[in-house]
Protein backbone atom coordinates (compact mmCIF):
# COMPACT_ATOMS: atom_id res chain seq x y z
CA UNK A 1 0.00 0.00 0.00
CA UNK A 2 1.40 3.37 -0.98
CA UNK A 3 2.33 5.39 2.08
CA UNK A 4 1.66 9.11 2.51
CA UNK A 5 3.39 11.16 5.20
CA UNK A 6 2.83 14.71 6.36
CA UNK A 7 3.86 16.90 9.28
CA UNK A 8 1.77 19.73 10.72
CA UNK A 9 3.67 22.99 11.18
CA UNK A 10 2.31 25.37 13.83
CA UNK A 11 3.23 28.85 12.69
CA UNK A 12 2.28 30.60 15.93
CA UNK A 13 1.47 29.79 19.50
CA UNK A 14 -1.87 31.59 19.31
CA UNK A 15 -4.71 30.09 17.22
CA UNK A 16 -3.73 30.42 13.56
CA UNK A 17 -4.11 28.56 10.28
CA UNK A 18 -2.08 25.37 10.05
CA UNK A 19 0.03 24.43 7.03
CA UNK A 20 1.13 20.97 5.95
CA UNK A 21 4.91 20.76 5.66
CA UNK A 22 6.72 18.39 3.36
CA UNK A 23 7.94 15.25 5.14
CA UNK A 24 11.65 14.97 5.72
CA UNK A 25 13.65 13.39 2.92
CA UNK A 26 14.59 10.27 4.88
CA UNK A 27 10.92 9.47 5.48
CA UNK A 28 10.15 10.21 1.85
CA UNK A 29 12.93 7.90 0.69
CA UNK A 30 11.70 5.08 2.92
CA UNK A 31 8.14 5.48 1.63
CA UNK A 32 9.47 5.63 -1.94
CA UNK A 33 11.09 2.20 -1.66
CA UNK A 34 8.11 0.73 0.21
CA UNK A 35 5.83 1.93 -2.57
CA UNK A 36 8.07 0.43 -5.25
CA UNK A 37 8.15 -2.90 -3.42
CA UNK A 38 4.37 -3.04 -3.22
CA UNK A 39 3.89 -2.08 -6.85
CA UNK A 40 6.51 -4.56 -8.03
CA UNK A 41 4.79 -7.43 -6.22
CA UNK A 42 1.32 -6.28 -7.28
CA UNK A 43 2.26 -5.98 -10.95
CA UNK A 44 5.06 -8.51 -11.51
CA UNK A 45 4.46 -11.50 -9.24
CA UNK A 46 1.21 -12.95 -10.60
CA UNK A 47 2.04 -15.51 -13.29
CA UNK A 48 -1.62 -15.55 -14.36
CA UNK A 49 -0.97 -12.11 -15.87
CA UNK A 50 0.48 -12.43 -19.38
CA UNK A 51 4.25 -12.13 -19.45
CA UNK A 52 4.10 -9.27 -21.97
CA UNK A 53 2.00 -7.22 -19.56
CA UNK A 54 4.34 -7.94 -16.67
CA UNK A 55 7.34 -7.01 -18.82
CA UNK A 56 5.76 -3.66 -19.70
CA UNK A 57 5.05 -3.09 -16.00
CA UNK A 58 8.72 -3.83 -15.18
CA UNK A 59 9.89 -1.31 -17.77
CA UNK A 60 7.49 1.34 -16.47
CA UNK A 61 8.46 0.84 -12.84
CA UNK A 62 12.19 0.82 -13.51
CA UNK A 63 12.04 3.99 -15.59
CA UNK A 64 9.87 5.68 -12.96
CA UNK A 65 11.85 4.77 -9.84
CA UNK A 66 15.46 4.43 -11.03
CA UNK A 67 17.89 7.08 -12.26
CA UNK A 68 18.30 5.35 -15.62
CA UNK A 69 20.50 7.99 -17.24
CA UNK A 70 22.85 8.28 -14.26
CA UNK A 71 23.12 4.50 -13.91
CA UNK A 72 23.78 4.16 -17.64
CA UNK A 73 26.46 6.85 -17.47
CA UNK A 74 28.17 5.05 -14.59
CA UNK A 75 27.98 1.66 -16.33
CA UNK A 76 29.47 2.91 -19.58
CA UNK A 77 32.10 5.02 -17.83
CA UNK A 78 34.44 6.77 -20.27
CA UNK A 79 32.54 5.30 -23.21
CA UNK A 80 29.50 7.39 -22.29
CA UNK A 81 31.43 10.59 -22.98
CA UNK A 82 32.39 9.57 -26.51
CA UNK A 83 28.97 8.16 -27.42
CA UNK A 84 26.56 10.31 -29.39
CA UNK A 85 23.28 11.47 -27.82
CA UNK A 86 21.39 8.95 -29.94
CA UNK A 87 23.73 6.14 -28.87
CA UNK A 88 23.28 7.12 -25.22
CA UNK A 89 19.50 7.14 -25.53
CA UNK A 90 19.46 3.83 -27.35
CA UNK A 91 21.69 2.24 -24.73
CA UNK A 92 19.37 3.37 -21.93
CA UNK A 93 16.43 1.78 -23.74
CA UNK A 94 18.11 -1.51 -24.54
CA UNK A 95 19.75 -1.66 -21.10
CA UNK A 96 16.41 -1.47 -19.28
CA UNK A 97 14.89 -4.05 -21.61
CA UNK A 98 17.75 -6.47 -20.91
CA UNK A 99 17.08 -6.07 -17.19
CA UNK A 100 13.40 -6.84 -17.73
CA UNK A 101 14.21 -10.03 -19.63
CA UNK A 102 16.85 -11.02 -17.11
CA UNK A 103 15.13 -10.28 -13.80
CA UNK A 104 11.38 -10.47 -14.39
CA UNK A 105 11.26 -14.18 -13.38
CA UNK A 106 12.74 -13.22 -9.99
CA UNK A 107 9.42 -11.64 -8.96
CA UNK A 108 7.20 -14.61 -9.74
CA UNK A 109 5.32 -15.91 -6.72
CA UNK A 110 6.17 -13.08 -4.33
CA UNK A 111 3.64 -11.99 -1.72
CA UNK A 112 3.43 -8.65 0.08
CA UNK A 113 4.82 -10.14 3.30
CA UNK A 114 7.96 -11.20 1.43
CA UNK A 115 9.18 -7.59 1.22
CA UNK A 116 9.78 -5.60 4.40
CA UNK A 117 11.40 -2.18 4.82
CA UNK A 118 13.40 -2.27 8.05
CA UNK A 119 15.14 1.10 8.37
CA UNK A 120 16.59 4.12 6.61
CA UNK A 121 20.08 5.56 7.07
CA UNK A 122 21.70 8.72 5.79
CA UNK A 123 24.68 8.14 3.51
CA UNK A 124 27.96 8.64 5.35
CA UNK A 125 29.42 11.05 2.78
CA UNK A 126 26.59 12.18 0.48
CA UNK A 127 24.03 14.49 2.03
CA UNK A 128 21.55 13.83 -0.78
CA UNK A 129 21.69 10.04 -0.45
CA UNK A 130 19.76 7.61 1.76
CA UNK A 131 20.15 3.89 2.24
CA UNK A 132 16.88 2.02 2.66
CA UNK A 133 17.35 -1.42 4.19
CA UNK A 134 14.89 -4.17 3.32
CA UNK A 135 14.49 -7.87 3.99
CA UNK A 136 13.26 -10.08 1.17
CA UNK A 137 12.12 -13.69 1.39
CA UNK A 138 12.18 -15.67 -1.84
CA UNK A 139 8.98 -17.68 -2.41
CA UNK A 140 10.96 -20.92 -2.61
CA UNK A 141 13.11 -20.20 0.46
CA UNK A 142 12.47 -20.93 4.16
CA UNK A 143 10.97 -18.06 6.15
CA UNK A 144 14.16 -17.63 8.18
CA UNK A 145 16.35 -17.23 5.08
CA UNK A 146 15.84 -13.57 4.30
CA UNK A 147 18.01 -11.59 1.91
CA UNK A 148 19.24 -8.16 2.94
CA UNK A 149 18.79 -5.63 0.10
CA UNK A 150 19.83 -2.00 0.48
CA UNK A 151 18.41 0.62 -1.89
CA UNK A 152 20.51 3.74 -2.45
CA UNK A 153 18.11 6.64 -3.04
CA UNK A 154 19.13 10.08 -4.24
CA UNK A 155 17.06 13.11 -3.25
CA UNK A 156 17.29 16.03 -5.64
CA UNK A 157 15.37 18.82 -7.31
CA UNK A 158 13.92 16.29 -9.73
CA UNK A 159 12.58 14.15 -6.90
CA UNK A 160 13.70 10.78 -5.56
CA UNK A 161 15.47 8.15 -7.65
CA UNK A 162 17.25 4.88 -6.96
CA UNK A 163 20.90 4.99 -8.06
CA UNK A 164 22.08 1.59 -6.82
CA UNK A 165 20.88 -1.60 -5.15
CA UNK A 166 23.12 -3.76 -2.97
CA UNK A 167 22.26 -7.39 -2.31
CA UNK A 168 24.32 -8.85 0.52
CA UNK A 169 26.80 -5.97 -0.03
CA UNK A 170 27.13 -6.64 -3.77
CA UNK A 171 26.47 -3.49 -5.81
CA UNK A 172 24.21 -3.78 -8.84
CA UNK A 173 25.82 -0.74 -10.47
CA UNK A 174 29.39 -1.95 -10.02
CA UNK A 175 28.52 -5.48 -11.17
CA UNK A 176 26.84 -4.17 -14.32
CA UNK A 177 29.71 -1.77 -14.99
CA UNK A 178 32.10 -4.72 -14.94
CA UNK A 179 29.88 -6.81 -17.22
CA UNK A 180 29.25 -4.08 -19.75
CA UNK A 181 32.85 -2.90 -19.61
CA UNK A 182 33.96 -6.33 -20.79
CA UNK A 183 31.26 -6.35 -23.47
CA UNK A 184 32.36 -2.91 -24.68
CA UNK A 185 35.95 -4.06 -25.01
CA UNK A 186 34.74 -6.93 -27.19
CA UNK A 187 32.75 -4.40 -29.23
CA UNK A 188 35.87 -2.32 -29.85
CA UNK A 189 34.76 0.38 -27.42
CA UNK A 190 31.88 1.38 -29.70
CA UNK A 191 28.55 1.95 -27.97
CA UNK A 192 26.60 1.60 -31.23
CA UNK A 193 28.12 -1.86 -31.76
CA UNK A 194 27.22 -2.81 -28.18
CA UNK A 195 23.66 -1.60 -28.73
CA UNK A 196 23.36 -3.73 -31.86
CA UNK A 197 24.70 -6.78 -30.03
CA UNK A 198 22.37 -6.32 -27.06
CA UNK A 199 19.36 -5.82 -29.31
CA UNK A 200 20.13 -9.02 -31.22
CA UNK A 201 20.51 -10.98 -28.00
CA UNK A 202 17.26 -9.56 -26.65
CA UNK A 203 15.49 -10.80 -29.75
CA UNK A 204 17.00 -14.26 -29.14
CA UNK A 205 16.01 -14.26 -25.45
CA UNK A 206 19.64 -14.55 -24.42
CA UNK A 207 19.11 -12.74 -21.12
CA UNK A 208 16.15 -14.82 -19.98
CA UNK A 209 18.34 -17.33 -18.16
CA UNK A 210 19.71 -14.66 -15.81
CA UNK A 211 23.32 -15.46 -16.62
CA UNK A 212 25.72 -13.05 -14.94
CA UNK A 213 27.65 -13.08 -18.19
CA UNK A 214 24.64 -12.26 -20.33
CA UNK A 215 26.07 -8.91 -21.36
CA UNK A 216 28.98 -10.80 -22.85
CA UNK A 217 26.74 -13.07 -24.85
CA UNK A 218 26.76 -16.24 -22.73
CA UNK A 219 23.37 -17.89 -22.72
Amino acid sequence: MALAFAAILLVAAAPAPQAVAAPDQATQAKAFVAELGQKAIDELADTDVPRTERRQAFLRLFRSYFAVEDISRFILGRYWRVASTDEQRRFQDVFVRTLAQRFLPFFEGFMQDDFTVTRVRAHTSRKDRYMIETLVTRPDAPEDQKVNIVWHVRAGDGGLAIVDVKTENISMAITLRSEYGAALQQAGGKVDALNDELSAKLADGAFAHGSSAAANGDR
